[in-house]
């Protein structure tokens, strides 16, 4: 994937943003004041010079799927162009694309119920006496038990 460094323009991407925002009929200035943010913030995606914050994103692919922006049979699929095309830092949100796009929410994985195994002391073999705690894999993956000053302990809310 190439990286733009400073100075350099995305233009595929502020093309993207040019035609999106058309396609909404909407000016820089009625989606800079629809996202609260400047007119120059939009002028500046679309020029491929910047790129908006993940929320702004998302409010942007909002307004595109309510117009009936994207291809038909192809929404998912543009939106996740579109969320790659501007680096963004987090994650595309599943659950809210598939809210979006009017199916079921992804349902967490469920969590099995890890018995609970008690931490072991283990003493260094030479030097200085020295304790260091081990805790089990299935203790830290059922995220009831946390760290102390005397080992591994559960917490309150586990």
């Amino acid at each position: 994937m190439k990286r733009f460094s400073y100075g350099e323009r995305d233009y595929a991407f502020g093309q993207a943003m040019l035609s999106l925002r058309t396609s909404i009929g909407l000016t820089q200035a009625g989606l800079a004041d629809l996202l609260r943010v400047s007119r120059r913030a939009v002028g500046e995606w679309e020029a491929g010079s910047s790129y908006p914050t993940a929320q702004h994103l998302q409010h942007v692919i909002t307004l595109a799927v309510q117009q009936q922006v994207f291809a038909a049979g192809r929404e998912e699929e543009e939106i996740r162009t579109l969320w790659h095309a501007a680096h963004q830092k987090v994650l595309l949100d599943e659950q809210w694309l598939s809210t979006l796009l009017g199916r079921s929410p992804v349902a967490p994985l469920p969590v099995a119920p890890v018995p609970a195994q008690p931490a072991v002391p283990v003493r260094a073999a030479s030097g200085p006496r020295v304790e260091r705690w081990i805790c089990p894999a299935s203790m830290v993956a059922s995220r009831s038990w946390r760290p102390s000053r005397v080992g591994w302990s559960r917490s309150a809310a586990g």
